[in-house]
């Protein structure tokens, strides 16, 4: 009985035990993050001069430098961690980030799973049209005949579904496979930001651009976890300095000084 008596005990002990790591190590999962946090932030790096990666195989661009001086102001480490664009909101969701800064842009759709910061940065989209289509205004885009080309997750895609109702939508992982398609003309046109739209076809012949802005469409800004009320507040803050001490006005001269007159050549207004 004695010995009988001593294995419960050592299961009770051990039951116990598990009890108490798992409050004390899943009360973090779903708290709030600590004041002195590493903040994980997730970026597709593939959208230079914005997200990209160095000659030395480090994170780089505008979105990487935004990260740090929001988490300076915020007395806080930043880490990033390259995603794919698919997977950017799924891994702050399961909490494998806890921000996301990567030139995304403010939609109905994502503020019904996510929540965003203050906007930050315009955010247009065109198109890249086959030349051989009879199109000269995207509200021609919505016929049966054509297929229409965008990347998958983005806000150009999003716009596609909502306001093509009679076109067939094409959705690829790469920019420069939609770009492609349209080319070979197989797709008729492809929706995207101008910037990428400017350079992804200088090799491209059989595409013409129509840089008009689609309509209907918002800003860039962070997102964050719908719970973390008090990480969205104290961004906001941060971005509010931020913008104050200059930070964008340097952002266009060391990065978009071509980009912008690249912009301002077309008649475009620049994301900031």
């Amino acid at each position: 009985m004695q010995t009988k008596y001593k294995i419960e005990v050592a299961v009770l002990i051990v039951f116990l035990g598990a009890i108490l790591f798992w409050l004390f190590s899943g009360q973090n999962e779903n708290a709030p993050l600590s004041s002195d946090a590493t903040l994980v932030v997730g970026m597709e790096l593939k959208f230079p001069p914005f997200e990209t990666i160095d000659e030395e195989g480090n994170p780089a661009g505008v979105s990487v430098e935004l990260a740090q001086a929001l988490g300076q102001k915020m007395g806080r480490e930043v880490e990033i961690r390259s995603l794919d664009w698919a997977g950017l909101i799924p891994a702050l969701q399961t909490r494998n980030i806890d921000m996301i800064i990567s030139s995304m842009s403010i939609t109905e759709e994502r503020l019904e799973s996510i929540n965003f910061s203050d906007e930050y940065a315009k955010s247009d989209i065109t198109l890249a049209v086959y030349k051989d289509a009879p199109i000269t205004h995207y509200s021609e885009l919505d016929k049966e005949e054509y297929t229409v080309a965008v990347k998958l997750g983005t806000i150009g895609e999003m716009w596609a579904m909502a306001n093509l109702e009679n076109a067939t939508i094409k959705s690829f992982t790469e920019v420069s496979a939609g770009l492609l398609d349209v080319n070979n003309g197989q797709s008729t046109a492809f929706i995207y930001d101008p910037l990428s739209l400017i350079e992804g076809t200088q090799n491209l012949s059989n595409i013409k651009l129509l840089l008009d802005p689609l309509p209907g469409t918002q800003g860039w800004g962070v997102g964050v976890r719908k719970d973390d009320t008090a990480l969205l507040s104290e961004i906001n803050e941060a971005l509010a300095q931020v913008k104050a001490d200059g930070f964008f006005d340097e952002m266009r001269e060391k990065y978009l000084k071509e980009e912008v007159e690249k912009y301002e050549s077309y008649g475009l207004d620049y994301f900031f």
